[in-house]
């Protein structure tokens, strides 16, 4: 079982993200459970989304996510400001040693997060905004995001990935794929981690 637990604002696709990325293991023969968490009823509230992975059978629990093993960051305003410390409830229940992505415009060692884990960091919103996708007030950075994901973790092929944005994508496909293509070209992250 992988657990991944997303923090974003309501407009960037946390909750289809979770989506795509369960119907892509799914379409690899696994088992994938996603459901979200909202905050708030205004764009850009908090929202959290949780999926959890398996690729082999086995009883999915159907609860949060409060021991994750990859905290996917959809806005930088979640960590805090540089230099401050980022806020508990992010982190809380994290197994270190897991993977931690963040949208932003810094690298992995600038970051200082106070946890040991994989860091990943990718422009997300810079390539959202590149690939025209949403309004200069409401970037979706999910298929970016799902991109890096699957560059760092290969918890699915890219290929499978590719096929869920297609189905799950409102509108924009083709804006959305080559979004996801340029994330997993530009991730940067420590070390590269391995899920078989």
């Amino acid at each position: 079982m992988y657990d991944i637990r997303f923090h974003g604002r309501g407009g960037q696709g946390a909750v289809i993200c979770a989506n795509m990325l369960a119907a892509a293991l799914a379409e690899e023969g696994g088992y994938a459970l996603s459901f979200p968490r909202f905050s708030g009823d205004r764009r850009g509230g908090p929202v959290t989304a949780f999926v959890r992975l398996s690729k082999v059978e086995a009883e999915v629990p159907r609860c949060q996510i409060y021991a994750p093993d990859c905290l996917i960051l959809m806005h930088p305003s979640i960590l805090g400001k540089p230099g401050a410390e980022p806020s508990r409830e992010v982190f809380e229940g994290f197994k270190e040693g897991g993977l931690i992505l963040v949208n932003c415009n810094r690298t992995p060692e600038e970051l200082e997060i106070p946890l040991r884990a994989t860091i990943a960091t990718v422009d997300a919103t810079r390539i959202a905004e590149r690939q025209g996708l949403g309004t200069a007030t409401a970037r979706p950075v999910n298929t970016a995001l799902l991109g890096a994901l699957v560059r760092v973790t290969r918890i699915v092929a890219m290929a499978s990935l590719e096929n869920a944005i297609g189905r799950e994508v409102p509108e924009k496909v083709e804006a959305n794929l080559a979004a996801a293509r340029e994330a997993y070209e530009s991730v940067t992250f420590v070390n590269e981690v391995s899920h078989a």
